[in-house]
């Protein structure tokens, strides 16, 4: 089903619900959605974000957000082309508008970089390829401030420091609002989203195609389809507060993840038809 297909009756209820919101207007925000993003996660309610390509102009994001009315967006620096300026300005568009970013970061290795990366505007960051908890440490360490983290001052053009200019009440805003991302592609990933989530992720996304690299090279593991990794992680999450949030190309995909107990969605189709 394509996203501009009007919905079957019988559809879920929060996709239905979704598309029959009120669209997203530019000039009546009244307030940033990272304000509330990180609350509704925590509270199982359904999200569902978008990919947009980080030169994304105001038309394209209000372009995309037309067709849904979606909870964030996201970039990507692993797989796209990136530089910071264009960082800098799809964020501030966004922000403006009252949407959350999410940055998916370009390397495990580079999580050094997060709060560099924050101060560009992003409300969000994806760590990819995450297989240790040494890497969970270290990125939850550099997206938050003290005395939580040690992310350095300087978030001139973060979400919602024109709301909150004064240091120590920035700081405590952000750690409670900031969304720490973890990605998920290997076996050895899969086993520890338990103690991730316990070291401070709060989503924990799915790459299903370097999982599935990892999972045929280990085929007598008791983990041996996409499904089995699904449903483990989200086993294992139960009684936490952190949630998986997977990848989808089209609302069937969605509604059957929705099925499997999924709550948070990154639907990929509108970077899947959009030119390069």
């Amino acid at each position: 089903m394509g996203r501009f297909a009007k919905q079957d009756p019988a559809a879920p209820n929060a996709l239905l619900s979704r598309q029959t919101k009120q669209p997203h207007h530019v000039n009546t925000i009244t307030m940033h959605g990272i304000n509330t993003l990180k609350s509704r996660i925590q509270s199982g309610e359904t999200i569902v974000g978008a990919s947009i390509r980080m030169w994304a102009t105001k038309a394209d994001i209000e372009s995309t957000m037309s067709a849904r009315n979606y909870d964030f967006l996201a970039v990507d620096a692993q797989h796209s082309p990136f530089n910071e300026e264009n960082l800098a300005n799809v964020c501030e568009i966004a922000n403006g508008m009252g949407i959350p970013i999410q940055l998916r970061i370009k390397h495990t290795q580079l999580t050094f970089l997060i709060g560099n990366m924050l101060d560009l505007g992003p409300s969000m960051i994806e760590v990819p390829q995450v297989e240790n908890l040494d890497t969970v440490n270290d990125a939850v360490a550099n997206f938050n401030y003290p005395q939580k983290g040690k992310r350095s001052w300087g978030p001139s053009r973060s979400p919602q420091i024109d709301e909150h200019p004064e240091r120590l009440d920035y700081a405590n805003w952000w750690n409670q609002h900031g969304v720490l991302w973890m990605q998920l592609e290997s076996i050895a990933g899969v086993v520890q989203a338990k103690e991730m989530a316990s070291a401070g992720a709060d989503v924990l996304s799915w790459g299903p195609n370097d999982l599935a690299f990892n999972r045929e090279a280990n085929p007598d593991h008791f983990l041996k389809t996409d499904d089995d990794c699904i449903n483990h992680v989200l086993n294992e999450l139960k009684g936490t507060q952190t949630t998986l949030c997977l990848r989808t190309y089209g609302d069937e995909q969605l509604a059957r993840y929705e099925q499997m107990g999924a709550t948070m969605f990154l639907d990929e189709t509108s970077i899947a038809s959009a030119p390069s």
